[in-house]
């Protein structure tokens, strides 16, 4: 049987799935993207809640707003109920003002030109926030901020102003959490207060003040509108640096405030076309050197805080009239002492064309800024265009606050235009003082020309005579002095219509110092005191922080305790020679010489001080003793270590102007002495006093003894070394001091209603020169202030106090005077005057009365 193989048919491969429809699909996906989706949201829900704790931590609590005390100016005011200075930190000269109290236009202004939805919103503009970041993605846009008023306080008073991204997240953090804390009114007030305006002035009050010599309650709609636009970019666009700019900014917060509603169009319309008027400059603050010396010394009792931040109320007794001569004094007397120490050379050099790159920056910036009241044009103070330390500072001050927006334009500056910005614009006036670049030298002329960009003045070579190099002779042609291309210090002496040449004088800031005291002696006020030449240039107080040797200015004291002594009166003769003495004190041997290196003889007390006896003072001292001379003058107020030896009698022993020009008070007064008064009260910013003063009188010299010196220094006024006195045509006494190889020289003296002490010398004791003493170089600063001190006052005699007694005497004997000889008054102590009566004229006595220790007696 045979078999047949079956025939099987092929494997059926299974059919393919039938792909998914669409909705399958979709649903597939959505499944996938909600996954994903939900996990994101986790995530992301994790990350901001991770990045919410670690930004929370050490985040400063907004619970300290609530009470916060902005920083306040303390305000010091003087005599005459004046603002004579004021004491701030560099983000503090503030007066605070309760925002309720400004009119609605004021409010709305800030709110048009910052944030017009403030009232509306809860703190965070989130739609501007996003609108801002895609801004800032754009490669090349201007980066954009969307920070509310309330952003700008958190940033401003809770966190640092750098620029990063964890900065802002902790301001969108603290942001709802102020809100919280506070009221709208309450954070809208510390943004106005505390919002930086330019020119060194912090909140509305004090820019409302400096710009429009006006409080803000009283700003109109424009002026308004011009501090609220300058909080962007106080420095760049506040109203005296750039007008243009400033206007700019005025017209687009009009257009804010009318187009949120704030003001009717027509208000605004009004005021668009308006030029912003910026009032007179508020005078400039008198007696730095005072102002300095108080804040030391509240500083001291009070601390920083207390002063720079918490807005006391400081009355003063500075007289502003007397220290803005006092000042003017100084100024002149350094001066003149400057001018015979020579000329130093221009303050810088520039190159002719690097100078003319310049000037068309600096030609906008005078064109640009906005001109006060009552002002004229300006001109450039080139004096920041070179590094010497002979001259001074721009005298702006440093910005207080560099917003975001100015940290942007300084970025994009160049470096010429940086330059230029840092150039102090002046308003031109007679006696104005700045740097300019010497362009034009003409010796047949005997002129220069010196560019001040905004106008050129011209010098005359009889102007610069002067002007001597150390270790050369006197100039002979203008060239001798400057060049072109030379930057030096001009003063403008007449100021001419432009585009006429200004007339203008060399200058130079003097490297001498000086000081003077000024005290009324009724009541010890320190109604001046000026402590050297510039306060921006060096602030050392050299009328209470200094101590120098007051030389012969101190011998009234010794002369004083002779004369208390008993032993001595104005008649006593001493002779004047040269003699080797050995000082006990110190052991040593040495032969004192007059600064005329003459010797006269025998002379009276008298004529030995008006004559400034160096030998004759020393004798005293031998005889008195120097504890007894130390002793008299502690009790006239001198506090200062005195040398306890004969080289006392020449004023070695080293003190302040203002214990010296007190001392000297002490003799004015006839021996009634009392502290020297700067700060007469001071009240906290409650008002509640912290302390008060008043003159308190004490007689530690005996009054006739203090008459009696007082009357010994008019014979130095009328017949000695300060004759120059005479022409105040008044009763005056004082003495002139010089220290040895005049490293100190000196003039102290009074009326019968000033008392004051003059000095003038170099920081580092280095000599002033042989021809300087006391009688040429501070004198003429302290008759200076008295000549104008004493304007419209009766001249008046000094008070006779009991116990003095005014004989006539013969000047030639000592005795008295006869009816056959003629006489002059002299003043002696009860008991001490002579007794015997001069012989006719050609009679011989054997009398010896000159010759005699005692009460009338003589060494």
């Amino acid at each position: 049987m045979s078999s047949q193989p079956s025939s099987l048919p092929p494997a059926t491969p299974p059919a393919p799935p039938a792909p998914p429809t669409l909705g399958a699909r979709l649903w597939r996906w959505t499944k996938r993207l909600l996954v994903l989706g939900a996990v994101g949201l986790v995530l992301l829900v994790l990350t901001v809640l991770g990045t919410y704790l670690y930004f929370s931590r050490d985040l400063p609590s907004v619970e300290a707003l609530r009470n916060y005390s902005l920083p306040q100016v303390t305000k010091v005011r003087c005599a005459d109920g004046s603002i004579c200075s004021e004491f701030f930190e560099p983000q503090g000269r503030r007066t605070v003002v309760d925002v309720k109290d400004l009119p609605p236009h004021v409010r709305n202004a800030f709110l048009a030109a910052e944030d017009a939805d403030f009232y509306k919103h809860e703190g965070l503009d989130i739609f501007g926030i996003v609108r801002a970041a895609v801004k800032n993605l754009i490669p090349g846009s201007r980066k954009s901020g969307a920070s509310t008023i309330t952003q700008q306080v958190v940033k401003n008073m809770l966190l640092t102003p750098e620029r990063s991204l964890a900065r802002k997240i902790r301001e969108w953090i603290l942001t709802p959490r102020v809100e919280q804390a506070l009221t709208k009114d309450q954070i809208l007030g510390l943004y106005i207060n505390q919002s930086y305006y330019g020119q060194g002035r912090d909140g509305i009050e004090e820019a409302a003040l400096y710009y429009f010599g006006k409080q803000a309650k009283f700003l109109s709609v424009g002026e308004a509108a011009v501090l609220a636009g300058t909080v962007q970019s106080p420095n760049r666009i506040n109203p005296e640096k750039n007008i243009v700019k400033a206007k700019q900014r005025q017209r687009y917060v009009l257009g804010q405030m009318a187009g949120q509603g704030f003001v009717p169009q027509a208000v605004v319309d009004k005021e668009l076309d308006k030029p912003i008027v910026l009032a007179p400059r508020p005078p400039p603050e008198v007696g730095s050197y005072y102002a300095e010396e108080i804040r030391r010394t509240l500083v001291a009792r009070y601390g920083g805080d207390a002063v720079l931040t918490g807005g006391l109320r400081v009355d003063i007794a500075m007289d502003p009239k007397l220290q803005a001569i006092a000042d003017e004094a100084v100024r002149k007397g350094l001066e003149a002492v400057d001018r015979r120490q020579g000329y130093r050379g221009p303050v810088g050099t520039m190159d002719p064309a690097r100078f003319e790159q310049l000037k068309p920056l600096l030609a906008k910036q005078i064109e640009e800024a906005g001109r006060r009241q009552k002002e004229g044009a300006y001109v450039a103070d080139l004096s920041s265009l070179t590094q010497s330390p002979t001259i001074p500072a721009p005298a702006g001050e440093t910005p207080a606050v560099v917003t975001e927006t100015e940290q942007e334009e300084e970025a994009r500056l160049s470096a010429d235009e940086k330059l230029a910005l840092a150039v102090q614009l002046q308003p031109l006036k007679e006696g104005l003082r700045l740097a300019g670049v010497v362009t034009e030298v003409d010796d047949t002329g005997k002129k220069a020309r010196v560019d001040l960009v905004g106008r050129t003045a011209e010098l005359s070579f009889s102007t610069v005579t002067w002007a001597r190099m150390k270790g050369k002779s006197a100039p002979t042609k203008m060239s001798d002095v400057m060049k072109p291309g030379d930057i030096v210090r001009v003063r403008v002496t007449r100021v001419t219509p432009s585009p006429a040449l200004l007339e203008a004088t060399l200058d130079q800031i003097p490297l001498v110092q000086g000081g003077l005291v000024v005290i009324n002696p009724s009541n010890r006020y320190v109604v001046a005191l000026v402590g050297g030449y510039d306060f921006a240039t060096s602030p050392f107080n050299r009328a209470t922080q200094a101590k120098r040797q007051p030389g012969s200015s101190f011998k009234p004291f010794l002369y004083g305790a002779a004369l208390g002594s008993g032993r001595f009166t104005p008649l006593s003769t001493v002779n004047d020679a040269p003699e080797a003495i050995r000082d006990p004190y110190t052991g040593k041997t040495w032969k004192p010489q007059n600064y005329d290196r003459a010797f006269d003889g025998p002379m009276t007390l008298r004529q030995a001080l008006t004559k400034s006896k160096n030998t004759v003072s020393v004798r005293l001292i031998e005889a008195i003793t120097p504890a007894t001379a130390i002793d008299f003058a502690r009790r006239a107020g001198i506090r200062s270590e005195l040398p306890e030896n004969l080289t006392l009698a020449l004023g070695t022993g080293e003190v302040t102007l203002l214990e010296a020009a007190n001392a000297y008070a002490t003799l004015q007064a006839n021996g009634r002495y009392a502290e020297p008064l700067l700060i007469l009260k001071v009240t906290d910013a409650q008002g509640k006093v912290l302390e008060e003063h008043q003159p308190a009188f004490e007689e530690t010299l005996p009054p006739a003894v203090a008459y009696l010196t007082t009357s010994l220094m008019r014979s130095v006024v009328e017949e000695g070394t300060a004759r120059a006195v005479t022409e105040l045509n008044r009763p005056a006494a004082g003495k002139t001091g010089t220290a040895n190889e005049s490293r100190d020289t000196w003039f102290s003296g009074y009326t019968a209603d000033f008392v004051a002490s003059a000095w003038v010398g170099f920081d580092d004791h280095s000599p002033l020169g042989s021809s300087e003493t006391g009688g040429r170089a501070p004198l003429p600063i302290w008759l200076e202030f008295m000549r104008a001190a004493h304007q419209g006052l009766p001249a008046r005699e000094f008070e006779v106090p009991p116990g003095v007694v005014q004989v006539r005497i013969d000047p030639v004997s000592g005795l008295l005077a006869g009816n056959s000889v003629p006489g002059r008054l002299e003043s002696f102590l009860d008991g001490t005057q002579p007794t015997v009566e001069a012989p006719p004229p050609g009679h011989v006595t054997p009398s010896d009365f000159f010759l005699q220790e005692g009460s009338r007696g003589g060494l």
